[in-house]
């Protein structure tokens, strides 16, 4: 069965409770039926959407720091920084999103190959395409945070039965909506056929502060600590001898629901914790 028709692209959409769009393995989908360009999404178990009608959401667990690598730093910003990507490689509790061709056949394009074009990029924050390889050097393929321009912004993909899974990188919370054009050089022809912009909705989640409640000290000296984040986020847990000077105790990926988080008895003379998100 297909999901709903979404009409608002703010907070509504994830009070809507969209655990399919959310974790669903998605394309980026491109066709070319009797000549007509066609960009939409492909879910893979719900089937082909026009793009306006499935807003991909970008789940708590998403949320990272950007590495203190200039590689990663010139499309993402400040290292240590906060980023939400949806990786290359399947990651529980987030959506598994590639890109792919299909009803292409051998032939249609010089090459069999296709570009991906970042055309636009409406939202909060910067937009980043990237892969990484097996020795994990990253490859920048889509970036705005210097503009975009189709002629260096692009992704090229195999035109016949392609599918590839990268890394989609946003730097702030809120909504994007990121204009895509697919270009190829017809075999017959060698002339340059280019799609028209295709705009897809992403939503990338408002972070909720990690709550800690009140430290309970035990019979043999340590401390539990009863700790509750988003589902899927990340939670440091801090101690300090007094307020500001907090170091790091370890952290857990939060359920949604309180748990339990055990502070040895070694640690447990610190005077304040704290649940922190990086």
């Amino acid at each position: 069965m297909k999901l709903p028709v979404l009409p608002q692209f703010l907070s509504p959409i994830l009070a809507a409770g969209l655990s399919l769009v959310a974790t669903a393995h998605v394309h980026v989908q491109i066709g070319f039926p009797a000549g007509q360009w066609d960009l939409h999404v492909l879910d893979y178990e719900a089937g082909p959407f026009a793009p306006a009608e499935y807003p991909l959401v970008v789940g708590a667990a998403a949320r990272q720091r950007v590495p203190d690598d200039p590689r990663f730093t010139s499309a993402l910003g400040l290292a240590g920084g906060p980023v939400w990507i949806l990786p290359q490689n399947e990651a529980a509790g987030l959506l598994n999103l590639g890109v792919g061709t299909s009803g292409i056949s051998a032939g249609v394009f010089a090459g069999n190959q296709l570009r991906l074009e970042l055309r636009h990029v409406e939202g909060p924050g910067d937009f980043a395409l990237f892969s990484i390889s097996p020795f994990g050097a990253p490859t920048i393929h889509l970036a705005s945070r210097d503009g975009t321009d189709p002629a260096v912004d692009f992704l090229t993909v195999p035109a016949v039965n392609g599918h590839l899974h990268v890394n989609w990188a946003f730097t702030a919370p809120g909504t994007y909506r990121v204009g895509l054009a697919a270009r190829g050089t017809l075999a017959a022809t060698g002339q340059s056929a280019v799609s028209p912009v295709t705009e897809y909705v992403f939503v990338v989640p408002a972070p909720q502060a990690p709550v800690l409640g009140t430290p309970r000290l035990l019979a043999d000296g340590s401390v539990e600590l009863i700790v509750t984040g988003s589902a899927g986020a990340l939670v440091e847990i801090q101690a300090a001898p007094v307020p500001g000077v907090w170091a790091p105790l370890g952290s857990l990926r939060a359920s949604g629901a309180p748990q339990t988080f055990s502070v040895p008895a070694s640690v447990a003379t610190q005077r304040f914790f704290r649940a922190y998100m990086p």
